[in-house]
């Protein structure tokens, strides 16, 4: 249940951002800035998964059913985001959608990456 509520509360961070500052940073046709935001999802994504990890204690061997419980909230609900885009986020153009929409499907997809081992265990035989 932990792992849900932390996806919940990232998930109403991100949407939060979005609807109060989205309008500096997903800016259609600013190439340079759209992939300046999605490389800067990479840490951010690492600094929300992976010391909550290590500070819940959750073994590799768990990690990918805690990505998927962290991820699935915000996806359920970004549903309602993309549906009701622009009621939820009158501050975006409509042209932002497509931008948003991959932005969701890169951050949920790093959230479950995040789930897989760091490294591979070797066994010697």
């Amino acid at each position: 249940m932990k792992n849900i509520f932390w996806g919940f509360l990232l998930w109403l961070s991100a949407t939060l951002l979005f609807r109060f500052f989205g309008q500096l940073f997903l800016i259609p046709g600013n190439e340079p800035l759209l992939l300046t935001v999605f490389i800067l999802t990479i840490p951010l994504i690492t600094a929300a998964t992976y010391p909550y990890y290590y500070f819940r204690k959750i073994p590799q061997s768990k990690r990918i059913r805690s990505s998927i419980q962290i991820a699935l909230p915000g996806m359920i609900l970004d549903i309602f985001s993309i549906l009701y885009f622009e009621k939820v986020f009158p501050n975006l153009h409509s042209d932002s959608l497509p931008l948003f929409a991959s932005w969701l499907m890169w951050g949920y997809s790093l959230i479950l990456i995040s789930g897989f081992p760091l490294k591979n265990k070797t066994t010697n035989n």
